[in-house]
């Protein structure tokens, strides 16, 4: 299996052949993925999901990133999704999710890696995340790419505590 990565100029899409029946590109969000990304959001955090009307809101907030993880060679294209927002010289990810049955395959870290590549592009100098406590396979997502905890935060979500999360990036290049 052979793997490359094309990044176009603009450094808008992101695309990564891992072999013949699968290609992937990350793209900025368009208005018609908000549907999609609240299915997924749906899968995986039933009552607690986010619904429509944040996603929305989000989408249109001018200090807002979002981006579709999509594999070109399918009939339902859309894997995954990331949003990311940039406040000062921080940027923090909201929310970093794929489609259950993508789990596993290392698609959480190209999101990741083209997020953080975006936040240096930003000039941001850090970014933050939450995440819940027990949710091992993000944890080691996070960590494996330079997240640190850097505080515990009881009941952050109704009955389980989270995690925040912060990666310098002022000393990287």
């Amino acid at each position: 299996m052979s793997s490359e990565v094309h990044i176009n100029d603009d450094d808008q899409a992101l695309t990564i052949t891992s072999d013949k029946l699968n290609q992937y590109e990350i793209r900025p969000m368009n208005e018609t993925d908000l549907a999609t990304a609240v299915e997924i959001e749906k899968m995986i955090w039933g009552d607690e999901s986010w619904n429509l009307g944040f996603f929305s809101d989000f989408f249109k907030d001018p200090l807002s990133s979002c981006w579709i993880l999509e594999n070109t060679n399918s009939t339902q294209p859309t894997v995954g999704y990331g949003l990311q927002s940039l406040l000062h010289n921080q940027s923090s990810i909201t929310n970093l999710a794929l489609h259950p049955s993508q789990w596993g395959r290392g698609l959480g870290g190209l999101l990741l890696r083209h997020m953080i590549k975006h936040a240096r592009l930003t000039c941001a100098v850090r970014m933050t995340l939450e995440v819940n406590t027990s949710n091992e396979r993000a944890l080691k997502l996070y960590f494996n790419h330079g997240f640190r905890i850097s505080k515990l935060l009881p009941k952050y979500y109704g009955s389980s505590d989270g995690y925040s999360m912060i990666l310098q990036l002022e000393n990287e290049i």
